[in-house]
């Protein structure tokens, strides 16, 4: 048979039927059909009608008995329209895909509603603060714990003791005994935040475990005790700890308990959702002295918060800003922050010997790659001629991402003979948390740390080349 006859002769049967049904067929149990598609065997004497049916109270044994019921004044007027000298046999066969079609329909539209076809970067802009929520289980630890030790990673930045300040303050509110850890020669920038003066010094935090030791350890900005630097030891006599980190897990350790949420701009944006659950408090009514009664946020835990947000964004510069960002600068500073004296005081602050230290670091400027690959280095020479510090060094890695066309950025701090601490950036696309985690680090995909052992330039020339082959 004609191929192209069958096609037109199928298509005119299924308009047909179609019209029939619509405006001829008078039984409710065929109201719900819908017909599918019609085919027709070798010689044309009969057609299986493919149908479905759809709607509120729709029932395909009742549709097909109703459709049965009609088939021979359908099949005769079907001859007489289509002026058939035979007219096939009509055979009714319900059809499930079409059904399974429009459930899959209203499955993929409820699933494109709920956002699980969106990219990762597409989520995050769509998320709103309140969509990060702590787990429940660091909460309830939080609220059993009665002598805390809130520590942030060695070199701290304004994220690790804006959240360390923050949490602390608040625990106190709740009536914990609470020591807020630092480390000696802290960036000028850590300063004048809120209660930066009342710090255990790391150096004392050995005999002050002696003599009243914490029964709970938290660590802010990051997860694992490692990264405390002269703490570890001291740290690793408690068995209780936790952590609040917005940096991907990473290194053979793994992460203490608590809450690791990459998607968060900065571990203060955490810290102002646990503060503000525990700030509920958990006292079932005024009688009730056994739960922890409400408190409220201060201006000091939110100056603290301010400072890490405003800094782990770069100004809400760097490309792990987002909309809930604004959205919790908007809340902290409707609660009386000052927001231009945090970014002046946190954000541009150099002493002196930091300025000197600069000049001798920008001079090691090294470009590679056709430019897109900048590497520079601060050594310990350069701090004994200076009279400065690492911490000094803090920003610096941001000048350098600053230049026109540069792509990707590698900064070197010499901490011991042939051991480096390497900060690596990137502007764009990029991944230079892979490259960290080679080495043990860890970070976010477009800022990582690690620390390397090895001669300078074979240092460089070793991450130069898997940066030039992550940008082909």
């Amino acid at each position: 048979m004609d191929p192209y006859r069958t096609n037109k002769v199928t298509h005119s049967i299924l308009e047909v039927l179609g019209e029939l049904l619509q405006s001829h067929v008078k039984d409710p149990r065929v109201g719900f059909v819908t017909l599918g598609g019609v085919k027709l065997n070798r010689d044309h004497s009969v057609a299986e009608v493919y149908f479905s049916v759809m709607g509120e109270g729709a029932n395909p044994q009742e549709s097909l008995l109703g459709l049965k019921k009609a088939r021979g004044f359908l099949q005769a007027r079907l001859g007489k329209t289509l002026g058939m000298r035979t007219t096939p046999e009509l055979r009714f066969v319900y059809d499930e895909s079409l059904t399974r079609g429009e459930e899959l329909d209203v499955l993929l539209k409820d699933l494109k509603g709920k956002g699980e076809f969106l990219t990762d970067a597409e989520k995050k802009k769509q998320m709103c603060l309140d969509d990060l929520q702590p787990p429940k289980l660091l909460l309830t630890a939080l609220r059993l714990a009665k002598v805390v030790w809130v520590v942030p990673h060695h070199n701290p930045d304004p994220d690790a003791m804006g959240s360390a300040l923050a949490l602390g303050e608040a625990l106190a509110a709740m009536g914990r005994q609470v020591r807020v850890l630092g480390y000696p020669d802290a960036p000028i920038g850590l300063l004048d935040m809120p209660g930066f003066e009342y710090l255990l010094n790391s150096d004392d935090a050995p005999a002050a475990f002696t003599a009243d030791p914490p029964d709970t350890v938290v660590l802010v900005d990051c997860h694992r005790i490692d990264r405390t630097g002269p703490l570890e030891e001291t740290l690793a006599r408690c068995e209780t700890r936790l952590a609040v980190d917005h940096h991907i897990v990473s290194g053979r350790r793994a992460p203490e308990p608590g809450w690791i949420e990459s998607r968060a701009c900065s571990t203060c944006t955490l810290l102002y959702q646990v503060i503000s659950e525990l700030a509920k408090g958990d006292r079932v009514d005024d009688d009730d002295t056994d739960g922890d009664a409400p408190f409220e946020m201060t201006v000091d835990m939110a100056t603290n918060l301010y400072a890490g947000l405003v800094n782990d964004t770069g100004g809400f510069r760097f490309d792990n800003t987002a909309p809930f960002s604004f959205e919790l600068a908007r809340r902290l500073s409707a609660m009386g922050v000052d927001t231009a004296q945090v970014a002046a005081q946190t954000l541009h602050r150099y002493r002196r010997a930091g300025i000197e230290l600069m000049q001798r670091v920008l001079a090691t400027f090294q470009w590679y790659d056709q430019g897109r690959i900048l590497a520079l280095h601060a050594t310990r020479a350069m701090l004994e001629e200076t009279r400065g510090s690492m911490t000094d060094t803090e920003g610096f890695v941001n000048i350098a991402t600053a230049v026109d066309g540069v792509r990707y950025v590698i900064f070197l701090k010499e901490t011991g003979d042939d051991t480096w601490r390497a900060s690596l950036r990137v502007r764009g696309e990029g991944d230079v948390q892979a490259v960290a985690a080679r080495y043990g680090g860890g970070g976010h995909r477009a800022a990582a740390g690690c620390t390397i052992e090895g001669e300078l330039n074979a240092v460089v020339d070793d991450l130069v080349a898997q940066l030039a082959a992550m940008s082909r």
